[in-house]
């Protein structure tokens, strides 16, 4: 396509400030918005997962830094996009959004298809070297940013996987089920890394860092020496203590190559036992109940993922799951997996024996942090961080799994293992890493998929006094609030996707509605901004 070619795609009067309208090009999808009195144009798909951002909304940013005021988010996990600029503000969005030139003539909207650049020249920091320990969401997300920001020094990114950066989420959904090549995992391929200059050392593990010559060693005894470091190397699978783990077909589910071992066996069984209710868990029950095999899901707990949605929900889930062929086994935990060098059955608590050609372990993650143990910089098993996420040491920052970081909102500390979370905080790292950008003050977010059934949780709530319903939980159409001393803390929801942008914007600004409000059904939730509904 020339880049002289105008196309009439509106008229300007159907764009009013705030709103949206998505129109086609070409057999491309693009979306008209007007900020400020201007309209821009940008690609209408969300670069994380491909969401319809017209089916999202428009609010007013809360959290200054690389945004400049206003986002579209996306309605499928949340991804935010900066609305003049078309830079990806919030996580889990990997790319920025493709964004077109934009003329008004005569009260009419014409686009050019010639696509207008946004990653900036690189020249910050030209002699210094950066290190960024770990190639999962924190350490991916830190990479692609000191790029995007303009680093020019030497980036080098470490990963004791032999295989690229992946996206961690599609493992135990749509790659276990079958729905997704080993390719489409992978974040990005090698020519990114070579484009941006980004040396990536893969299938290798770091053993000592020492804050105080700044300096990095690895496993073969090489040395790396760098002048600011990012830690973000997760976490590994928390093993149990029950006999038989070593027979063949008992899979612990974390990496790439245990979701491919995982995978295979599958091709190959016909009864699997999953052991753990969580994430993990209940979504590797779907996965694999979705290839045809007769799933059991053993947990300790009455009601799956109660302790983070509560029992009405989680009993929500448990119906949801039978009604799809899964049983529980609730209120039970595995003493002993036995067979003939290859496991035949998972004994229980209970005294009952499942028949079983396979077992998938989700039980949770211990944070990777036993090469710190020197360094001074590790409490409690984690690392504790400011709001810059700086270490103890100003020079090495924190991100992801393995970071405890302040939390305003509630006053505490938290330490999240999930996706978004860890995107957030290493971009936000490599931004304190060029001294740019406010202070990490994000919402948490995470979602689920489980028989095709997303659902959204946003917020921090370690404890709450009151649960609050608009829906029906039963019908799987409902929000949830998460409340302690009359405060909204967290909200989780089925999929009334709107409403739970509306209630991110409510939480990320403090002006969130009481209890009474949520629980009336003829008062709106709605974002601060005009343009919620």
């Amino acid at each position: 396509m020339q880049d002289d070619k105008w196309t009439d795609v509106a008229a300007e009067a159907e764009i009013e400030e705030g709103k949206t309208l998505k129109v086609e090009v070409d057999g491309e999808e693009i979306l008209l918005v007007r900020v400020k009195g201007r309209i821009h144009a940008f690609g209408n798909i969300c670069t994380h997962h491909g969401g319809p951002l017209d089916e999202g909304l428009v609010v007013d940013s809360t959290a200054p830094g690389i945004n400049t005021g206003e986002e579209i988010v996306c309605p499928w996990h949340h991804a935010r996009f900066d609305l003049l600029t078309g830079r990806a503000s919030g996580e889990p969005a990997v790319d920025d959004l493709p964004r077109y030139p934009v003329k008004v003539s005569a009260g009419r909207v014409h686009l050019n298809p010639a696509l207008e650049p946004t990653w900036p020249e690189t020249g910050i920091l030209s002699n210094q070297t950066f290190a960024v320990i770990g190639a999962g969401a924190a350490g991916s997300a830190a990479v692609e940013t000191l790029r995007k920001e303009g680093f020019a020094g030497r980036l080098i990114q470490i990963s004791a996987e032999d295989n690229l950066p992946y996206d961690r989420t599609h493992l135990s959904k749509r790659f276990l089920a079958g729905g997704m090549s080993v390719e489409q995992v992978f974040l990005y391929d090698h020519d990114f890394y070579e484009r941006h200059g980004i040396d990536l050392m893969l299938g290798r593990r770091v053993t000592t860092l020492q804050p105080g010559d700044k300096k990095l060693v690895f496993a073969d005894g090489e040395s790396l020496e760098f002048d600011q470091a990012l830690i973000a190397t997760g976490g590994v699978p928390r093993k149990l203590g029950f006999e038989g783990q070593e027979l063949e077909g008992c899979f612990y589910l974390r990496s790439l190559a245990d979701a491919g071992a995982i995978s295979a066996a599958a091709a190959q069984a016909s009864q699997a036992v999953v052991i753990g209710a969580g994430f993990i868990g209940l979504e590797a029950a779907s996965a694999l109940l979705a290839r045809g095999l007769e799933v059991r899901v053993v947990a300790p707990e009455p009601a799956p993922m109660m302790t983070v949605f509560g029992e009405r929900i989680g009993q929500w889930l448990r119906a949801l799951h039978e009604r799809n062929g899964v049983r529980f086994h609730l209120g039970e935990t595995p003493t002993k997996i036995t067979g003939d060098g290859r496991l035949r059955q998972v004994e229980l608590s209970s005294g009952d024996r499942l028949q079983a050609d396979m077992v998938v372990i989700g039980t949770g993650i211990v944070p990777v942090v036993d090469f710190l143990r020197e360094s001074g910089l590790t409490e409690n098993g984690s690392l504790p961080v400011n709001e810059r996420l700086q270490t103890r040491a100003d020079f090495v920052f924190a991100a992801g799994d393995i970071a405890s970081v302040p939390d305003r909102r509630s006053g505490r500390r938290r330490r999240m293992e999930h996706w978004v979370e860890a995107r957030r905080q290493g971009r936000k790292a490599a931004c304190s890493m060029l001294g740019i950008g406010s202070p990490f003050d994000e919402v948490p977010f995470f979602w689920t998929k489980q028989h095709g059934v997303p659902l959204h949780y946003i917020g921090y709530a370690p404890s709450v006094d009151r649960l609050a319903y608009r829906g029906n939980v039963e019908d799987g159409d409902f929000l949830a609030g998460y409340y302690l001393q009359g405060k909204l803390r967290a909200v989780a929801g089925v999929p009334r996707a709107r409403e739970l942008i509306a209630m991110e914007d409510a939480l990320r600004s403090g002006d969130t509605p009481s209890f009474e409000d949520f629980e009336n059904p003829r008062k709106a939730l709605t974002a601060r901004s005009p343009a919620a509904y």
